[in-house]
């Protein structure tokens, strides 16, 4: 690790570092720990040592042969918390029996899980964690976060199609929460539902004689699908997530 004046820490002694010495955040992101601004996030929370020693300075480079680098987080703060921009074509699922899950997309995925599912021939935002407590704040049968999507339709929709959608259907048997319905063009809108079901968005529109041609979750709570690329995720904070729902 760098003093100012280019030397490490090892043991209790300064070693002059080599010409593979590269700043911490760097390494930290080509480890797939994280971000290089939430790696100095984790610096100034007291969370990364080198050799044993806490890491204060940013900007601080290390030695990747020579030095030992641990990330010492709170037990909670070590969840990891993902938001993914699924594509067309991958499962929102963690087995591959019938096609590609879209943990594929993240590095070091073992022990994650996406919160609630999108299926698919649908795309667009969805929440991937290890954090099984945050799973019933989303789609539990008392969650009222918000869930929108842009949709694109076979057909136009109807004022009257709009409105008994925004009323809520009834689907085998269960009684839906009202909607609300945002139209853009004559054949594309925005749904906001308060709650998920089994492809609900697909299911109601067929109810009123309509055909979904694409269907693109933008929003969950407050967290936007933003720039975000299919197949891209940016890593966020539990604090972050639950100030949004």
């Amino acid at each position: 690790m760098d003093t100012q004046n280019g030397g490490a820490m090892g043991g209790g002694q300064e070693v002059w570092l080599l010409m593979e010495s590269v700043r911490i955040n760097k390494y930290l992101a080509q480890r797939g720990d994280c971000s290089r601004r939430e790696a100095d996030q984790w610096i100034d929370q007291g969370w990364v040592f080198v050799n044993g020693v806490c890491l204060r300075e940013q900007g601080t480079k290390i030695d990747p042969d020579l030095d030992q680098v641990e990330i010492r987080k709170p037990t909670e703060a070590l969840k990891r918390y993902y938001l993914l921009n699924k594509p067309l074509g991958y499962l929102s699922t963690v087995g591959e029996q019938e096609g590609w899950s879209l943990l594929r997309l993240i590095p070091h995925s073992a022990g994650l899980f996406p919160i609630g599912r999108l299926d698919k021939d649908s795309e667009g935002l969805i929440i991937v964690t290890d954090d099984r407590t945050l799973q019933r704040n989303i789609i539990g049968e008392s969650s009222r976060v918000e869930k929108e999507y842009r949709v694109l339709l076979r057909d136009e929709l109807t004022p009257g199609a709009k409105h008994t959608i925004e009323e809520g259907l009834s689907l085998r048997g269960k009684q839906l929460r009202p909607c609300r319905i945002y139209p853009v063009s004559p054949t594309q809108c925005s749904i906001v539902l308060t709650e998920g079901k089994n492809r609900q968005v697909r299911r109601v529109f067929e109810r009123v004689g309509n055909q979904v041609l694409s269907l693109t979750r933008v929003r969950i709570g407050d967290l936007a699908l933003g720039t975000l690329n299919p197949g891209e995720y940016r890593v966020v904070d539990r604090s972050k997530i639950l100030a949004s729902l």
